[in-house]
């Protein structure tokens, strides 16, 4: 039986479409931009520690946990300006 799939590319790297990764992190930026709005009205000047505390929940998803990151990212930024 032959493999299919990422098995077959066994000791290869698969590459990805590149337009396919830039829609992908377009959407992650604008998810985390939506996440940091939100922590910010909902929080004020406690928005950025409630962010940490959120990504500590094991429930979260990779693309959650990555949103979570780049929101952090973003809070952390407005904070220093």
């Amino acid at each position: 039986m032959p493999l299919q799939g990422p098995a077959r590319f066994k000791g290869l790297s698969v590459l990805i479409d590149p337009f396919r990764w830039y829609r992908r992190r377009q959407r992650l930026q604008r998810e985390a931009l939506e996440e940091s709005q939100y922590l910010r009205r909902r929080f004020g000047d406690t928005a950025l520690e409630t962010a940490r505390e959120k990504l500590k929940r094991p429930d979260l998803t990779s693309w959650g946990r990555g949103v979570l990151e780049e929101a952090i990212k973003l809070l952390e930024r407005n904070a220093k300006a």
